[in-house]
């Protein structure tokens, strides 16, 4: 059903879009409508206009996205990070970071994202899991025993 959607439709929901966003953006936009047409299932009675509905809403969607990152470009720009010691210590703490979180097991990455990237409590985590809290707090407890594990490793290795 959706392809055959597509072949009827596309071209009315990229001429829409193209009229409202560069032509990058309105073929990631026409992708997104499709791709929640796919996700329905089903369309109503007059597929045309809901179609372009679902554009608008998509649309939207990425001017606000892009203003989100324009605003922060231009937060950076005018309020760059202090070039010192703090900005240089930080940025090294970031790369030993990500070296010991490469040296974990995907599960125990994950746990650590969820704790620190989502800032999510341990029944959160179990929740995310869909395992009990208990569960939850020994697979923290383990991850960040293995983080640590995985820093002395590089520290070890950087002596």
């Amino acid at each position: 059903m959706t392809e055959s959607l597509f072949v009827a439709h596309a071209s009315a929901v990229y001429r829409y879009a193209r009229s409202r966003l560069p032509a990058a953006e309105a073929e990631d936009a026409v992708a997104e409508v499709f791709a929640v047409a796919w996700r329905k299932g089903e369309v109503p009675d007059n597929p045309r206009a809901w179609l372009l509905g679902v554009a608008r809403r998509v649309m939207a969607n990425q001017v606000r996205a892009r203003q989100r990152r324009d605003a922060l470009v231009e937060r950076v720009r005018t309020h760059p990070l202090p070039a010192g010691q703090d900005g240089v210590r930080l940025v090294g703490e970031l790369d030993e970071l990500r070296r010991a979180l490469a040296l974990l097991r995907p599960a125990d990455r994950e746990v650590i994202a969820l704790l620190a990237a989502a800032e999510l409590s341990t029944p959160e985590v179990a929740q995310v899991l869909g395992c009990t809290t208990a569960t939850a707090a020994t697979r923290v407890h383990r991850a960040r025993r293995r983080l640590r594990a995985a820093y002395e490793q590089l520290t070890e290795e950087g002596s």
